[in-house]
């Protein structure tokens, strides 16, 4: 009918008003009923599928739009779904075996025939990895019906959608040859394995059934249910599995494999969850470090968020392959990189169980944080990462109270690492619009991840833990199963501390960090003593936002809480966290009278304020940079040489990075940035040590074209050398004694045992493991530290270390410790071999993998001897690396990291014309990414012109000062 037909086309143009690849609220999908086969060994691996989908129109049509991304449909079925009791619901003609005896002719023999006449067309849009199916008939409005595909997809290669790995079996399996298939849907990815709604905000039930070998084993997000063999096909059967309660398609998660598992139960009230830990035979052993916190990390978040696990079990297995990621939190079945799953005692160092700890506690936050509450969409997904950024050091500090500090550390590094993303042109917020797939997958960065957790700790701090807590259990509770806004978890903690009066009086949660999550950059406060007693605070945006055009400039303020100590009462506790005043878009400046009167229980006497340093937001309690005046820093560095211990460790390394960041914006003379490190000299801080040594190598490197001063910069890293340290703190990063023997901002510390020496010892150490002769002492010395103890060995041995690391970077060993070796082998000072360890990329018998590739290329970058040869590498094979490493944007990461150190006209000029011979071949290509490696040349060009004479000025003077008194000692 004409009237049909015009009717078709005015649906379709409705259904598509919306933007990017969203699909829309046309449709709302109830239930999905998956069976899938796929064949994932041998030279044609295929996937064929069929799903029902039950929904709703929310809009009288003939048109249904679904995802589908490299998904052919065969056919299509449609039948109105009558509703039964509860929430179950059947359909007239639906036949579990019919579609599973079609999929089997379909694989394995190619036969399709297509029963069905329910659709007028199908038409794909590639661009919006959309499929439009326009059916005969017409769904009306708020009734419910099943739609029916059959559909082939593909099995991939990479990590995106259905996958499969190749791997090398032990002898007892019935194979040689190993082949694993799995799944990884986020964040857009599901449309790859079925057709699908494939948004966070659609979450749905799912029943799950898999074809598979009868020699392998399926598992799913639920437990499994029932088997039975094929009818068409030997030695082949299917599994299905239970009912899922509602979740998005991008936690749905499959597996097919002939791994062994080991199996543990968690019991708690009246409840059993069964546990189950999936390798290989030879990793099984490896498993005991992740087993051994599970239990105690999932008792510890159901008690925080007072709501249980909901599923009967969960499963943990690693990938045989270099995966894009560390880990994927599917609902009851977590995918790991396999150095994220197993720990080989012996092998592995302290700080890779910890990595193992960390991961696993990030991914099991996620079971609350993102599944069991979604975000609606991906605009939104900093809260749920930065969510369990938080509890993953909680959960840590729970399972491992002796590696409480390191913790810590970690979540210093990933906040400063976010600051320093921010201090780019043009960073993004942490809430930005997402239109398409692209767009989705960025939203995963350190942006989302790491400043999503420091404005949540912020949060937390100045609302108090208890309050924070009782809003997470009252969130929870209100909001299982659901996809909602992060909007309304502020709403909730508004609720929460306005039953406060006292407490809560005036201030808007939602206010507050909407002034942090929707701007880019971040606060710096200014902090000056005045007269009296009194201080004056400010706040400025980062200088990046010079760049920004007055109007939108206009309003970047935050709303800053201010915590406050000094050292007449230095306190840093999580009261001390509380601030004490605030700055606010209104009031962006004000003065306070700081120095109360000391009480008699004060043991130092009133009017002292002016030798009493000043602090404010120390243990990160907010996500801002503080600006002292001069004499504060004086203060504060007098207190570092004279007992540093009263400034905790977190707060010092603060303080420092604070300082290098402040003086390179300007803001800082670098005479008040050389005090603050002074006490390094007399004393080792490690974490603050090497929170210098990355500031010092950016200085040393924008300096390196300046012989003079680099010879001053070398001078002067000679007195972060020292012997000995007990500085009465107790931990792990305290216990060494040191020596000289090359520059440590080059990478190459001591040993971190007690009695280590540098270079030699590396070296002695080094052929003990060549010839077999080395003690288990000397081994786990040397694989604490693997890559940088192998880094000293290739940069200091000659050819005999050299052919037995690569000899051993061949062998068959754990993909972390191939990783490492090849990162250490880049630290050669030989140019022939270099070039031998860059030949690897693309060796034709080696066949190095992607990222064993990127860690090698982007170390090399880090060595002054091979960056040119990696610049060379990169741009005479672009087109070649993009295909080894199969994601568009590995390619513009380690242009990046080899372009990062170039500081001369000459070189931004070659740079920019590469850049723009790239755009015009590539017009994908990301334009944030290329500027931001410009303004990077740029920066460190402007470095180098305006603090070059500063910097040689204070180190000379510096140096002679140490020089006169080393003299005056001698006499």
């Amino acid at each position: 009918m004409r009237f049909l037909s015009v009717l078709s086309a005015l649906f379709l143009f409705a259904n598509n008003l919306c933007d990017g690849q969203r699909i829309g609220s046309f449709m709302r999908p109830i239930h999905y009923d998956l069976a899938l086969l796929p064949i994932i060994s041998g030279s044609s691996p295929r996937l064929c599928g069929h799903v029902f989908i039950d929904l709703e129109p929310t809009t009288t049509t003939n048109l249904v739009t679904l995802h589908g991304s490299d998904i052919t449909i065969l056919d299509v079925s449609v039948e109105q779904v009558i509703l039964v009791t509860g929430n179950e619901s059947v359909a007239s003609n639906s036949s579990n075996k019919d579609r599973f005896l079609q999929l089997e002719d379909l694989c394995f023999s190619g036969l399709f025939e297509q029963t069905n006449e329910a659709q007028t067309f199908t038409q794909e849009e590639p661009e919006k990895q959309q499929i439009d199916i326009v059916l005969k008939e017409i769904l009306i409005k708020d009734k419910r019906y099943r739609i029916g595909l059959f559909y082939v997809a593909k099995v991939r290669e990479d990590n995106r959608g259905f996958f499969r790995a190749n791997y090398r079996n032990d002898n007892t399996s019935c194979c040689i040859q190993g082949w694993f298939g799995g799944t990884q849907m986020e964040a857009s990815n599901a449309r790859k394995v079925l057709p699908c709604f494939d948004e966070p905000g659609f979450k749905t039930t799912f029943d799950v059934n898999i074809a598979h070998d009868k020699a392998m084993t399926a598992i799913s997000n639920m437990p499994e249910t029932d088997t039975h063999p094929m009818e068409s096909t030997r030695d082949w059967k299917w599994t299905s599995f239970s009912r899922s309660p509602p979740m998005p398609t991008y936690l749905l998660a499959m597996f097919v494999t002939d791994y062994e598992k080991v199996e543990r139960i968690y019991k708690v009230c009246n409840r059993t969850v069964k546990m189950r830990f999936w390798g290989q035979p030879d990793q099984l052993p490896h498993l005991k470090q992740s087993m051994s916190v599970v239990a105690d990390m999932l008792n510890h978040m159901e008690t925080y968020v007072r709501q249980p696990f909901t599923l009967p079990k969960i499963d943990f297995i690693a990938a045989p392959k270099q995966l894009d990621f560390e880990a994927m939190e599917n609902w009851g079945l977590i995918l790991f990189r396999e150095n994220r799953l197993f720990y080989k005692e012996g092998i592995d160092s302290e700080e890779e169980r910890f990595q193992v700890v960390q991961t696993m506690a990030h991914e099991l936050a996620h079971q609350f944080f993102g599944n069991l509450v979604t975000c609606d969409w991906w605009s939104d997904i900093y809260f749920y990462e930065g969510m369990c950024g938080l509890f993953e050091i909680e959960l840590t500090k729970s399972a491992m109270p002796n590696l409480t500090f390191r913790a810590e550390m970690s979540q210093f590094s990933a906040i400063r690492t976010a600051m320093k993303v921010e201090e780019h042109v043009h960073a993004a917020s942490v809430i930005r619009k997402v239109e398409t797939v692209e767009e989705a997958d960025n939203m995963f960065d350190p942006i989302t991840y790491n400043k999503g957790s420091g404005l949540l700790i912020m949060l937390r701090n100045f609302v108090g833990h208890n309050n924070f807590r009782n809003a997470i259990i009252t969130y929870m509770e209100r909001f299982q199963f659901q996809s909602v806004n992060s909007q309304r978890f502020m709403e909730i903690l508004n609720e929460e501390i306005h039953q406060n009066r006292d407490f809560g009086r005036g201030m808007n949660i939602t206010k507050i960090m909407n002034s942090w999550t929707t701007q880019q950059s971040y606060p710096i406060v200014r902090c000056s003593r005045i007269s009296n007693g009194r201080i004056r605070l400010s706040q400025l945006p980062h200088p990046v936002q010079r760049n920004i055009t007055s109007d939108e400039n206009a309003n970047h303020l935050w709303w800053i809480p201010i915590s406050m100590t000094d050292a007449n009462r230095p306190d840093f506790s999580l009261e001390g966290m509380y601030p004490r005043v605030w700055l606010t878009p209104e009031r962006p400046t004000l003065e306070i009278s700081y120095f109360p009167p000391v009480s008699k229980h004060q043991h130092q006497p009133a009017g002292d304020e002016r030798n009493a340093w000043i602090l404010l937001n120390g243990e990160l309690s907010s996500y801002t940079r503080v600006l002292y005046d001069d004499e504060n820093w004086r203060l504060i560095s007098r207190q570092l040489v004279l007992n540093h211990t009263v400034i905790p460790q977190v707060t010092r390394a603060q303080l420092i990075d604070d300082a290098f960041s402040l003086a390179l914006d300007e803001f800082l003379n670098y005479q008040v940035v050389l005090e603050l490190i002074e006490y390094l000299t007399l004393i080792n801080d490690e974490f603050v040590r090497t929170t210098t040594q990355f500031h010092l190598k950016w200085m040393k490197e924008r300096a390196r074209h300046n012989e003079s001063l680099m010879e001053l910069f070398n001078e002067y890293t000679e007195k972060l050398k020292f012997e000995r340290m007990d500085d009465g703190e107790s931990n792990e990063y305290n216990n060494l004694v040191r020596s000289g023997g090359f520059d440590p901002i080059d990478g190459s510390d001591c040993l971190q045992w007690s009695d280590g020496v540098c270079v030699d010892q590396i070296l002695r150490l080094f052929h003990a493991q060549m010839d077999g002769t080395i003690t288990p002492e000397g081994q786990r010395a040397m694989t604490e530290k693997l890559e940088r103890n192998w880094c000293v060995a290739m940069r200091y041995g000659g050819k005999e270390e050299w052919k037995w690391a690569w000899k051993t970077s061949l062998s068959d060993i754990w993909a972390s410790r191939r990783s490492k070796i090849l990162s250490a082998m880049s630290c050669s000072q030989d140019h022939g071999r270099l070039k031998q360890l860059l030949s690897r990329v693309f060796h034709p018998i080696i066949e190095q993998n992607s990222r064993d590739s990127f860690v090698m290329i982007e170390k090399m970058a880090d060595n002054p001897l091979a960056r040119s040869m990696v610049l060379n590498f990169i741009k005479n094979n672009w087109e070649r690396i993009g295909q080894h490493f199969r994601r568009s944007d590995d390619n513009l990461k380690l242009l990046t990291s080899a372009s990062k150190y170039l500081s001369t006209p000459e070189e931004l000029k070659e740079m920019s014309q590469f850049i723009d011979d790239l755009e015009k071949r590539d017009k994908k290509l990301d334009r944030f990414v290329t500027t931001s490696i410009l303004n990077g040349i740029r920066a460190n060009i402007r470095w180098a012109e305006k603090h070059s004479k500063q910097v040689y000025s204070v180190l000379e003077a510096r140096i002679i000062r140490g020089r006169t008194k080393n003299s005056s000692i001698d006499a």
